[in-house]
């Protein structure tokens, strides 16, 4: 019998040849590429950088720049290093230091007018499953719409605002750190409520658009295989232990939608076709997953899953 080993992981570095010259594509909502220049909503164009990294700039599609930085590639479009946002007036809107698609490193929010709204210093707990750690950040710097500074060296008080100057949350930093109570807004309306010490979620409340209230204890929750990930291993051993051939590599990419199920599944990085529908297959009838939560909340996310078969 074959032995799978079965790596899994949220973001996975592609490398792949591209050359020099600039390649534009084209995409829907939600990073979906399209062939159709017609029906797409925003437009990328990639070139080589160093370290096998590429560089992009995302337009809308009245070519007014959105967003510039680096990636791993076209295909996950993981940010990497220091990414850079637009106001439609072309100032900078967001400077965030990036590590395998999440912030890690410094981010600056900045006002349309060019004034500083925050910096925060973040630190990324990086993917796992076994132990689910939370991101943390570290607040610095903070001035409101009137160039008043309301947070400085780590203590005072922190209030980020949206692109029409209304409040997206505001609380209290002592020695950089969450302390006492936030909370969050759209629209002028209160969404969350937490509360912290000295960093510490001690639980938060979501009011959700429904109307429903999601209590947690942890901010942001990854999706994960009910029964535990060594039973998703085995289901895949046991689903692709008849295929007849060595040393393949894959990469799949799938959804795990709110309610657990697994969706859009496909194979990106392999041309093997009998492999590939082994392996589609073998996650079409897959358990269900815990989903991915934020705030409390189920929410959708993107997945990306290397497989290594192996005699």
């Amino acid at each position: 019998m074959k032995r799978l080993y079965t790596t899994l992981a949220l973001c996975v570095c592609f490398t792949f040849a591209v050359n020099a010259q600039e390649v534009t594509r084209y995409y829907l909502n939600n990073n979906v590429p399209t062939q159709s220049k017609d029906s797409a909503t925003y437009y990328i164009k990639f070139n080589a950088a160093e370290n096998g990294l590429l560089n992009f700039e995302r337009f809308c599609m009245d070519n007014q720049l959105k967003e510039k930085g680096t990636v791993q590639s076209m295909l996950t479009l993981i940010r990497e290093g220091e990414i850079t946002t637009f106001y439609t007036n072309g100032n900078k809107k967001d400077v965030i230091s990036y590590s395998e698609g999440l912030p890690n490193g410094m981010q600056t929010h900045y006002f349309s007018n060019g004034k500083v709204n925050y910096k925060i210093l973040n630190h990324s707990a990086g993917y796992g499953y076994t132990l689910q750690k939370e991101s943390t950040s570290k607040y610095l710097f903070c001035a409101n719409e009137n160039d008043e500074i309301t947070l400085q060296d780590g203590n005072g008080y922190f209030k980020a605002y949206d692109d029409h100057l209304k409040i997206t949350q505001e609380g209290n930093v002592k020695n950089t750190v969450a302390d006492g109570i936030w909370q969050g807004y759209e629209a002028n309306k209160l969404v969350f409520t937490e509360v912290y010490k000295n960093g510490i979620l001690i639980k938060g409340e979501n009011y959700a658009a429904e109307g429903k209230i999601y209590a947690y204890q942890q901010r942001s929750k990854r999706p994960e295989p009910k029964g535990g990930i060594n039973n998703f291993y085995n289901h895949i051993s046991a689903s692709m232990q008849d295929m007849n051939f060595n040393n393949e590599k894959l990469t799949m990419k799938f959804i795990v939608d709110v309610t657990g199920n697994l969706q859009n599944i496909v194979v990106v990085n392999s041309s093997n076709k009998k492999v590939n529908d082994f392996a589609v297959n073998a996650l079409k009838n897959a358990p269900k997953w815990n989903p991915a939560l934020e705030q409390g909340k189920p929410v959708e996310r993107a997945y990306f899953m290397p497989i290594s078969i192996k005699y």
